[in-house]
């Protein structure tokens, strides 16, 4: 177990703690583990999660986005001593937090409820790969609509999957959700992440209920599109 908390400045408004294997939502939803009661954070902003050990940060298609030093992330392993920020909030690991003021909501600064827009930042970075493994892997889209025909996971640790314009891999249709599902990259391999939708993503005709690690030949199903995971010989 580690201990985590959401700071603004100096002030801890938030502490929360995350279990080996967790994934825990943060946002400004009622339905988020970590909630951020703020309109400069977006309703599913980011997702932490620890793996063997290991935390690492997903951004979930904010609007303001995460940053990482100063860089903006779709995914990433963090490090001792990252700087991590969603908007104007700092997410921050530590073991004790009890030297530091609690900002209850009453002592709260006025422009924390400001929909302010942040400025993009840096241009986008991703983790390095410590294996050739993104570089014999892809996507193959085997019936259905769906667009690219074909992607290389070749230099990803992160892919999108829904009717999103900007989705790595499109899939129109009803009642699919804007982001359906997240392939990430981690140390022994990539695994499906399921999101929010009104229909279930399925890994060989079974509804994904959680995350799933795939291997080559598993068929992703999205409603009428089929995409096979694939080993490049």
């Amino acid at each position: 177990m580690s201990k985590w908390a959401i700071m603004l400045q100096d002030k801890v408004i938030r502490e929360f703690e995350i279990n080996e294997g967790d994934r825990l939502i943060i946002g400004r939803g009622d339905d988020a583990d970590v909630k951020i009661d703020n309109t400069a954070i977006s309703r599913h902003h980011a997702a932490l999660e620890i793996q063997n050990g290991k935390p690492f940060l997903q951004d979930l298609c904010s609007l303001n986005g995460s940053l990482v030093n100063g860089n903006k992330i779709d995914f990433i392993q963090l490090a001792p001593g990252d700087e991590v920020m969603l908007g104007k909030f700092s997410l921050v690991h530590g073991t004790d937090f009890a030297d530091k003021h609690r900002l209850s909501a009453s002592a709260m600064p006025m422009d924390l409820d400001d929909a302010t827009i942040f400025a993009p930042g840096k241009p986008k970075v991703k983790t390095e790969t410590t294996t050739d493994e993104a570089n014999t892997y892809q996507l193959h889209i085997l019936n259905g609509s769906a667009h690219p025909a074909t992607l290389s996971l070749a230099g990803r640790n992160s892919v999108k999957i829904g009717k999103a314009d900007n989705s790595d891999i499109t899939t129109p249709g009803f009642f699919i959700a804007a982001n359906q599902c997240f392939i990430n990259k981690r140390e022994d391999g990539y695994y499906i992440l399921p999101q929010k939708s009104m229909i279930k993503t399925k890994i060989n005709g079974h509804p994904l209920t959680k995350d799933k690690k795939l291997h080559p030949g598993d068929i992703i199903s999205i409603r009428g599109h089929r995409i096979r995971f694939e080993k490049l010989s």
